[in-house]
């Protein structure tokens, strides 16, 4: 980082990583912060927000069978997000918000693959 004494512009060197760059490695690297900000030269909070920063769009999948593994993963005690994954790809079928964990919530998850197309 590079610092003009006449106007105070501060100007990085070398390419910059994109927000969703940085994602990517997070996510599917599993690097932490700290190996991504001694990775790119900046420091964890910048790593932090920028990978925050990131909006991510989820598109169900439904593909013609799957064996499907249900699981769900609480965030505190007001939100759990439960994921309908594909055993055989590991790909991510479907997602739906609960409060708890219900059979209603698993049948209509797999009511919904079925009704698109899913042989379950």
């Amino acid at each position: 980082m590079y610092k003009c004494h006449a106007c105070g512009k501060q100007i990085q060197e070398g390419p910059r990583i994109s927000d969703e760059q940085l994602w990517q490695e997070y996510l599917f690297e599993r690097r932490t912060y700290s190996d991504l900000a001694r990775i790119h030269s900046c420091s964890i909070s910048t790593i932090q927000s920028r990978v925050e920063n990131v909006s991510v769009v989820f598109r169900p999948h439904y593909p013609a069978a799957a064996v499907v593994v249900i699981d769900t993963t609480y965030f505190g005690r007001i939100i759990g997000v439960m994921i309908f994954q594909d055993s055989g790809t590991g790909q991510v079928l479907l997602r739906k918000y609960v409060r708890n964990e219900t059979n209603k919530a698993y049948l209509e998850g797999l009511g919904e693959l079925r009704m698109h197309g899913t042989k379950v």
